[in-house]
C-alpha cells in the first residue's frame, strides 16, 4: 500500500510512501497541516506544496555539493517497516548522489492532537557524510489570513517570503483556528516561509539552515563512519 492512514481518537494522518511524505493531518476541527497537492507558480511551474516532509540530507540548496534543492529524501520511494494503528516507520537503505551508504529510518507516531515524527540516520560507509537535515510542515491557514504570530511576536506573512531563520528547540505558532506548540531534537534553527501559492505557512526546523552553502561543513554536520545520529520533531495543537 503506497499510503498508510493512521488514527488516534479523532486524529488523522496519512503518509506516503513516495518521499516518506505526511501528506495530511487532520482532526474533527479540520486540517492542521495543508493538504498536500500541486499548485501553479506564476512562472507556470508546478510545485509541491502542503503536508510536512523530510529534507535529507541537505535543508534548501545542495550548495557545493551539487544535491538538490532539499535533497532526494522527499523523491525517493521509501519501504514500510512497521505499521500500528497509529505509527509507522519507513525504511531508505540507500541514499544517491554520494550518499549510497546513508541508511535513513522515519517514524511517525500519532497521538491525540500531537505528531512526533523522528529521523534516524546511519553511515554504514568508511568515510565521513556530511549532513544538514531537517523538517518541512505546512501549516494550514484560512482564506484571507494575513498574518499570524510566531511565539507571541504578530508577523506579515508577504514578511515571509524570504525565510526568516530563528534559534531555538521550539516555535509557538498562533493561525486564526489553532496555537501550535512544535518542538524539535537536533535542530535548532528554524526557518520561517511561505511563498504564498496557497493558504499556509512553514515553521520548519533544520540543523543549521542553509548549512550546504557553507564550503566547509560544521562540525554537528558530520556523520562519522559506523555512527548513528537521530532528530526529532513533534507538533502539538
Amino acid at each position: 500500500m503506497d499510503t498508510i492512514e493512521l488514527w488516534n481518537g479523532s486524529t488523522k494522518a496519512l503518509v506516503s510512501r513516495d518521499g516518506a511524505w505526511l501528506t495530511n493531518l487532520s482532526d474533527d476541527k479540520g486540517d492542521v497541516l495543508f493538504p498536500k497537492r500541486q499548485l501553479t507558480a506564476l512562472d507556470g511551474s508546478k510545485k509541491a506544496r502542503g503536508g510536512c516532509h523530510v529534507c535529507l540530507p541537505n535543508f534548501g540548496p545542495g550548495g557545493v555539493s551539487g544535491l538538490p534543492q532539499h535533497g532526494f529524501g522527499r523523491t525517493s520511494v521509501w519501504e514500510v517497516t512497521e505499521q500500528t494503528g497509529s505509527s509507522v516507520e519507513l525504511y531508505l537503505k540507500n541514499g544517491s548522489d554520494g550518499y549510497q551508504t546513508l541508511s535513513s529510518k522515519l517514524s511517525y507516531k500519532l497521538g491525540d492532537q500531537t505528531m512526533n515524527i523522528t529521523l534516524t540516520l546511519v553511515n554504514t560507509g568508511k568515510t565521513d557524510l556530511r549532513v544538514g537535515p531537517a523538517f518541512h510542515p505546512y501549516f494550514t491557514l484560512q482564506s484571507g489570513e494575513q498574518r499570524v504570530k510566531l511565539n507571541d511576536m504578530t508577523t506579515d506573512l508577504d514578511d515571509l517570503a524570504g525565510t526568516v531563520f530563528e534559534a531555538g528547540e521550539s516555535q509557538m505558532l498562533r493561525t486564526m483556528r489553532r496555537t501550535i506548540q512544535l518542538q524539535s531534537q537536533g535542530l535548532s534553527t528554524w526557518a520561517q516561509w511561505t511563498d504564498r501559492l496557497g493558504n499556509y505557512v512553514c515553521v520548519e526546523p533544520t540543523v543549521g539552515g542553509y548549512t550546504f552553502l557553507n564550503e566547509k561543513s560544521a562540525p554537528n554536520e558530520l556523520l562519522k563512519p559506523g555512527k548513528t545520529q537521530t532528530y526529532s520533531f513533534t507538533i502539538s495543537w
